[in-house]
């Protein structure tokens, strides 16, 4: 019996994975997307079949090019069948509103079209013997009505099914999503962890690594990778991995967390070379994603090439053990003041790097009496945020209204509040490019202590 071999095609703005299969001078293609691609890998050879995991337009472009080339018998689960042959059922009609909804630049249009049903249908199962193989196809609903996967010795081809770095999407609402999980990751979880999942779009992975991401990266963050840029305790860190998007490739680990109006970017490597190839990873993040590296040593401004992210600031941290004298009219800020002063503090700061708190923090800051404010005629000119823990205080941040900002408020807050002075060191982080805030704090005995906060944002070029 001849061994199979395995070719991939990239094809269309999308990035739709066509699989060319052969074995000895015979040939089978999965999602035929690009025509001319798929025909150099074919190399000749006679294509038997042509199998459609589901009937979206861009897993389909090359299909009726393709049976009308080599006459190849087509199989489909009966749904995706019926539903290549209508525009409104394979998306086709509607593929310039997916571009703009994913925010994909087209280069070549897609016109509306339609193919003739399969030659061979299944419903929830079929078995296909070819050449001494086997390949055994499921139906997988959830992404689409005639979504399948097929299996193929150590290999599942799941179409837009199964993806390693983004969850699939449901189309039908919560009706598709109800079907997934009753059907769809049942017989995933029943299959070997080890297979090697190629999928629609996408680089493949081990099927293990995705289905049980959080678990791995648990262990992943035991075992203290060599290299990454969050340093937490295992507690936070499980806490985190609730709302985090999860990617796991063998022992590395990417974290994707959302922190209100963007996302914080995490790795946990055992290389710095595994930094790359995390497309699919942001393909959906329409937000804006930043990545901070701690370190006393100099980061290079290229660090994040591989994954494409481009220097945005640099921040040093400054440390004081010197008691300044408290103000008087530095006060406690109260709840009903927590509005204004959030609206000062956005009006002030980059959310992308200043550690903002949410106004539900703020909120919680004011409570515990770790919010101070000045007032001038009942109305907030300035606020300032400082944290304790044990003997260390954390200098948030302060910020005055620009109307205030000639007189001594920015210098007043900065100084220790009463409450703080029981801390014997002080910390606070400061902007390179900030020379009036390096000026202040310096006055008030604050010095460099050698650790930066490199910040880093993904470059949507």
């Amino acid at each position: 019996m001849n061994e199979v071999e395995l070719k991939i095609c990239k094809g269309g703005d999308l990035g739709t994975n066509s699989y060319v299969i052969t074995c000895g001078e015979r040939a089978i293609v999965i999602d035929p997307a690009d025509f001319t691609q798929i025909t150099d890998a074919l190399c000749g050879k006679k294509l038997d079949f042509i199998v459609i995991t589901h009937e979206h337009f861009d897993h389909i472009l090359a299909l009726n090019e393709l049976k009308s080339r080599y006459g190849a018998k087509v199989i489909a689960q009966r749904k995706a069948s019926e539903n290549i042959a209508n525009p409104s059922k394979n998306l086709s009609r509607f593929s310039d509103m997916i571009y703009d909804v994913m925010k994909i630049k087209k280069t070549r249009e897609t016109p509306e079209f339609s193919a003739q049903k399969a030659d061979t249908e299944f419903d929830e199962n079929y078995e296909l013997s070819w050449l001494g193989h086997t390949l055994t196809f499921v139906h997988t609903p959830g992404h689409s009505e005639g979504s399948c996967c097929v299996k193929l010795g150590g290999l599942l081809f799941s179409g837009d099914s199964l993806f390693e770095a983004v969850d699939t999407s449901f189309l039908g609402g919560a009706k598709a999503k109800a079907a997934y999980d009753k059907i769809s990751m049942p017989y995933f979880r029943s299959l070997d962890p080890f297979l090697r999942v190629c999928p629609g779009h996408g680089e493949s992975f081990i099927l293990g690594d995705k289905l049980n991401a959080r678990q791995k990266a648990t262990e992943i963050f035991k075992n203290r990778p060599k290299f990454t840029n969050f340093f937490v305790n295992f507690d936070e860190f499980n806490e985190t991995l609730k709302n985090a998007k999860i990617l796991v490739r063998a022992e590395c680990c990417f974290l994707l967390v959302k922190h209100g109006e963007f996302y914080k970017f995490y790795y946990l490597v055992d290389k710095l070379e595994n930094l790359a190839n995390l497309d699919e990873f942001f393909r959906l993040i329409n937000e804006p994603v930043v990545a901070e590296i701690v370190s006393k040593n100099a980061v290079a401004s290229d660090f994040l090439r591989g994954v494409k992210f481009k220097p945005y600031k640099i921040y040093s941290r400054y440390r004081s053990v010197k008691k300044n004298r408290s103000f008087n009219n530095v006060l406690p800020a109260d709840l009903s003041d927590v509005s204004e002063i959030f609206e000062l503090i956005s009006e002030t700061f980059d959310p992308l790097s200043d550690y903002l708190p949410s106004l539900e923090e703020l909120s919680e800051l004011i409570a515990k009496g770790l919010v101070f404010v000045i007032k001038q005629e009942r109305a907030i000119a300035g606020a300032a945020i400082f944290e304790i823990k044990e003997k260390i205080c954390y200098f948030r941040l302060n910020c005055v209204k620009k109307e205030f900002q000639n007189g001594l408020i920015g210098f007043a807050l900065a100084s220790a509040p009463k409450q703080m002075q029981e801390a014997q060191t002080f910390y606070t982080w400061i902007n390179d490019e900030n020379k009036e805030a390096v000026r202040l704090n310096s006055a008030l005995g604050y010095k460099p202590d050698d650790l930066k906060n490199y910040i880093f944002i993904k470059d949507d070029e």
